[in-house]
């Protein structure tokens, strides 16, 4: 099966955007992997059942050395896990909990005996569904934000908050406590994202006239913001679509 993205149910679209299942094939040998930081909050269930980990919003790429397990996820859209999660995402940031510190409710007792993963994430999405997610008032706003920030057409935070109606700062503080990072850093990791993408689409394209087409003032400004976000460089991301996945499903027009 390996890696597979599954659309949840349409009354969960609003809060999840993909569930996700890892599978490794028999015997398979570690392989480095990088997940990108992309703005989402994850649960995570390793099989057989070994944990269940909340995985906040990331400020880097978390770079992956060991051998895969067999998971099951659901990953929250920007914006959307506080409600189910019971905290603010700035709490989560950069932060892996076990789930029974947070006492999800709405983790169904019976994933211990899923036998696979595509089980597990039926259990889930039940769960989730059966769960009634307080709207926090805040969501619908930030939601706009971040279709905004994962555009085709790259904002400004001047420019996103002056659509609010909010001050730069104000607009800055309600991105973090629902987000996990601040209105820039949410720019930053949309800009990233479809970075990923337009390089690995098209390897034969001049990085200098990429730079300019995504966003960036020129190509030292990408290739700075890849070595912070990432820890490679364009060209090397590049090159890495076997161990480097960008969230396609985020990215507006994508």
């Amino acid at each position: 099966m390996a890696y597979r993205e599954i659309v949840p149910h349409p009354a969960l679209r609003e809060h999840v955007d993909r569930f996700w299942v890892d599978v490794p094939s028999p015997g398979a040998l570690p392989q480095r992997r990088y997940v990108l930081p992309d703005g989402c909050s994850d649960v995570l269930v390793v099989l057989p059942l070994r944990a269940i980990h909340v995985v906040g919003t990331m400020t880097q790429a978390l770079v992956l050395d060991e051998p895969p397990l067999a998971t099951a996820a659901v990953r929250f859209r920007p914006g959307a896990a506080a409600a189910f999660l019971g905290v603010a995402a700035h709490e989560l940031t950069d932060q892996s909990l076990a789930a029974e510190e947070l006492r999800l409710p709405w983790l169904d007792p019976r994933l211990g005996d899923a036998p696979e993963p595509l089980a597990a994430v039926a259990l889930l999405q039940r769960g989730l569904l059966r769960w009634q997610a307080r709207q926090r008032p805040a969501q619908r706003l930030v939601a706009e934000v971040v279709r905004a920030c994962f555009g085709a057409v790259l904002p400004t935070v001047q420019a996103l908050a002056r659509e609010c109606g909010y001050s730069r700062q104000r607009l800055t503080r309600l991105v973090l406590e629902e987000v996990g990072i601040g209105a820039k850093d949410l720019v930053r990791v949309g800009r990233l994202q479809r970075a990923v993408v337009a390089l690995q689409t098209t390897p034969g394209a001049s990085l200098a006239h990429a730079a300019l087409e995504l966003g960036y003032f020129d190509q030292a400004h990408m290739c700075r913001d890849f070595r912070e976000l990432v820890g490679l460089s364009p060209g090397l991301v590049r090159s890495s679509a076997h161990a480097i996945f960008p969230v396609r499903s985020l990215l507006a027009g994508t």
